[in-house]
């Protein structure tokens, strides 16, 4: 148990702060090309 802490907290100490604002950045422009291609919903109440 205490060896999974210590790996955990190595691996938390190689992460820094550019790697999770790219993988942010990423994550956004994913989201912005799938909101793009998602079709339109009118909104209006069809007759």
């Amino acid at each position: 148990m205490k060896n999974t802490f210590v790996r955990f907290s190595m691996l938390a100490s190689k992460i820094n702060r550019q790697h999770i604002q790219i993988v942010l950045a990423i994550l956004a422009l994913t989201m912005l090309v799938l909101g793009i291609g998602a079709p339109a919903d009118g909104g209006g109440i069809s007759r």
